[in-house]
Order: structure tokens, then sequence, then C-alpha cells
């Protein structure tokens, strides 16, 4: 057996390698794809209404990855490409100027959010030092300024499920209040900005009402993915391989990770993960961390099945272990809420 590799892993670096590793797949292109067009849009036509697209799958799909790859690459590129950034900041990591560039605006909502926690999660993207000051229609209106004055060209809204309406007022306030939510929205794609939501399904009851309903483009599918589907099923055996040989690239193991790909592995991990591309690197992430502990560079199907056992079978991704029975049926997947 080969030695380890030189840097030695522990739960802790290991988990930020995962977090830092970036696997392309056709649902991650075709999203790619749809938040560029929406981008070009505001790009040759700047004064117009523009449309807003939505990108919503279960916990641990991957979406949240690939809206930071397109900022990374194809928006850092495009700075670059523009003269905004200099060449000597090609030294830099690109999750750095990712986080400077001001053409892709990226919103993370938290908890419960209101109207006001709106509006200041946007000035907080904005980089405003007082998100909290001003009524709610002064706010808006320094959000309106920022993003005239830096030149945004898409908003990116994640965890958009978090989006709430006030439930401790009568129904009366909690519809105008959800109103506020709509109306906030929509005119900021009248006010000629593209907006991509992001989150768990439950988001889309949340956010789309009719006014935004007829403003947006078809859904993005990001999953499950259905092993009934021959080229779901292609996708999602691809992506084993990809992450099999990101593995490699990013120095955790000496050699490629072949059980990824070998015999029933694939459709094992399809039912441990429900068809959710994110939630395979989790499961190889427990069993390298496995392997790891018992002082092995490279991930044995002990380990697969330990880690379903830990993860999957703990949250309710699968009621029995793939690796131990083998897989009963070609499980029809159904996407949930979360």
């Amino acid at each position: 057996m080969l030695e380890l590799p030189q840097r030695k892993w522990n739960t802790g670096s290991l988990y930020a390698e995962f977090r830092a590793m970036r696997i392309k797949h056709p649902l991650h292109d075709a999203a790619v794809g749809t938040f560029e067009d929406l981008r070009l849009r505001k790009v040759y036509a700047p004064d117009e209404e523009q449309t807003t697209a939505s990108m919503f799958a279960g916990s641990q799909s991957g979406k949240t990855t690939t809206v930071r790859w397109y900022i990374e690459n194809q928006i850092v590129d495009e700075c670059f490409r523009r003269g905004i950034f200099d060449e000597k900041d090609r030294d830099t990591p690109r999750h750095i100027l990712a986080k400077v560039q001001t053409l892709a605006l990226y919103v993370k909502l938290k908890s419960s959010t209101t109207m006001s926690k709106l509006v200041a999660s946007f000035l907080v993207a904005l980089g405003d030092p007082y998100p909290m000051k001003g009524t709610i229609g002064e706010r808006l209106l320094r959000v309106d300024k920022a993003l005239r004055e830096k030149g945004y060209e898409i908003i990116f809204i994640d965890e958009s499920q978090h989006i709430r309406i006030n439930q401790s007022a009568g129904p009366i306030s909690r519809q105008d209040d959800a109103t506020d939510v709509q109306n906030t929205f929509k005119d900021i794609l009248t006010s000629t900005w593209p907006i991509v939501f992001v989150g768990l399904p439950a988001a889309k009851k949340i956010v789309f009402e009719e006014q935004l309903d007829t403003r947006s483009e078809n859904p993005i599918f990001f999953g499950p993915l259905s092993a009934g589907d021959d080229e779901h099923m292609e996708t999602f055996q691809k992506f084993c391989g990809r992450l099999s040989m990101k593995l490699v690239q990013h120095a955790i193991l000496p050699n490629r990770a072949e059980i990824l790909v070998t015999g029933d592995v694939p459709l094992c991990l399809h039912v441990a993960s429900a068809g959710r591309l994110g939630l395979v690197t989790v499961i190889v992430r427990k069993a390298l961390e496995i392997a790891f502990k018992g002082k092995r560079d490279e991930i044995e199907r002990k380990d697969l099945q330990e880690a379903v056992r830990l993860f999957s079978m703990r949250i309710k991704l699968c009621d029995y272990n793939p690796f131990i029975e083998g897989v009963r049926e070609v499980p029809v997947v159904q996407e949930k809420a979360a």
C-alpha cells in the first residue's frame, strides 16, 4: 500500500478541503448557463425590466456550491476581461476575488427573515456599515443606490425559504407583510436587476406569487436524480467518477478512488444520498475520515458502509444500508421540502 499523502488530514482540514471542492456536472452547467443568460440580458438591455429564475432543491444538493463556482470563475474572469481586476490580482485566490467583485451580488438570508431583515441582508451584502439604520423605505433607497453605483448585473438570494411573513400579527398584517416582500422583489426586477432565488423546495410557495411568476424563467432543475432515469443515472455515475479524481487533485488520496465507480457502488450511493449529488460528497468525506482513522490511504467498501450507517440512516435518507443488503430495488426519488 502506498504511503499516505504528505498532508495529514483531520476532520477539520478534510471538511475545509471538501468545501473548497468544485465538481462540474450537467445540472451545474445548465444552471450556470441560466445565470449567464440573465446577466447578459442586463448587460445588453441595462434599462429594461429584468426576469427572475429559481433553483430550489433539497439541502446538500450542491446549489450554493454552483452559485459560488459561477461567481469565482465566470464573474471573476469577466472582471479580468474588463480590467476591473489587475493582472497582478491573478495570484489572489478566486474565493477572495469573489468577495470583492461588484458584478454579482450574493445575499444569504437568515432564519425568519422579515421584510426589515430582508432589506438589512441586502445592505450587509452591499457592505453598508449600518444595515438597520433608517426606515425600510430609506434603507431600500440605499440598496437601489448601491446597486446602481457599484454596477451589479445579477443578484442571488440564497436560503430563500427563510423569508417569513409576520406570524405574530393578524391575518391582514400578515398579508400586508407578504405583499411588501413580493413588491420589493418585483421593484428590484422592474428596476432592471435579474434575481436568482436559491433555496429549499418550500421556498417556491413563499417567494413566488403571480406578479413574480409571470416574470420568471423555467425553474432550474437541480435534483434529486432518479435511478430509474438513464440520463439522470449517467449524470450521477459521472459525478462519482469526477469526485474520485478530485480526491487526487486535492491531494487527499494518492490514487483515484476507483471504488466509487465500480460495481454496485454508484447505485448504493444513490440510495444512500437520496439522489442528491451534494450528499454523495458528504458520505465520501465521512468514509475518508473512517479510512484515515484506520491508517489507510484508500476508501474501502466497509468505510462507505459505516458512513451510511452513521450519516444516511441516522438522518433517514434511507431505511436500510445498501452496502450491506445490496440495493433492494431501483429507488423512486421524490423531492422533500428540506
